[in-house]
């Protein structure tokens, strides 16, 4: 089972890897799911740190300053995701938005993998355990997530796939 630390960077990492497939992206309905996945993912961790790893890093370390500046981070990329998250692809302030979230979540990550983790991997906190819990959550908020999409038929096709199944090939 990974760490809690690693857990953290493998998400950093997957997310960094969405903001180059949206740049590389030229039609506008595929940035607008690149950017809702980012959407999902930062949703996802943002919630795994502020439910589970932040309150065990104030615990085991306090840091109050440290874990002050990633609440307020958190917020800032909030709220420039419920901006997106209205936006179509058609809508002309897409691109620039989307980019200021990427400039957000670039320092935010930068600061947390500079500071805050190796701080909290010199620490005896048990990162496997708090991975472990953040693992279990994942899991959880993304099949809460993917219930929800389901339910709204966000992305789907439902007539198409209706079809497929009925003639008993894979949809």
């Amino acid at each position: 089972m990974p760490s809690a630390t690693q857990l953290i960077r493998r998400d950093h990492k997957k997310v960094e890897g969405l903001f180059d497939k949206f740049e590389q992206t030229k039609k506008a309905e595929a940035k607008k799911r690149i950017a809702d996945q980012v959407l999902q993912e930062l949703e996802i961790h943002a919630k795994l740190e502020e439910e589970i790893f932040y309150p065990a890093v104030r615990k085991h370390l306090g840091e109050e300053d440290m874990l002050e500046e990633a609440k307020q981070e958190h917020e800032q990329a909030k709220k420039i995701m419920r901006e997106l998250k209205k936006m179509q692809s058609e809508d002309e302030q897409l691109e620039e938005t989307f980019s200021e979230l990427v400039d957000c979540i670039k320092h935010h990550v930068e600061e947390e993998e500079g500071e805050m983790l190796p701080k909290v991997e010199e620490s005896d906190m048990d990162l496997t355990e708090i991975g472990d819990e953040m693992l279990e959550r994942k899991e959880e908020l993304t099949a809460q997530m993917r219930a929800t999409s389901t339910k709204s038929g966000a992305g789907r096709k439902p007539a198409k796939t209706a079809r497929r199944r009925k003639s008993g090939r894979a949809a």
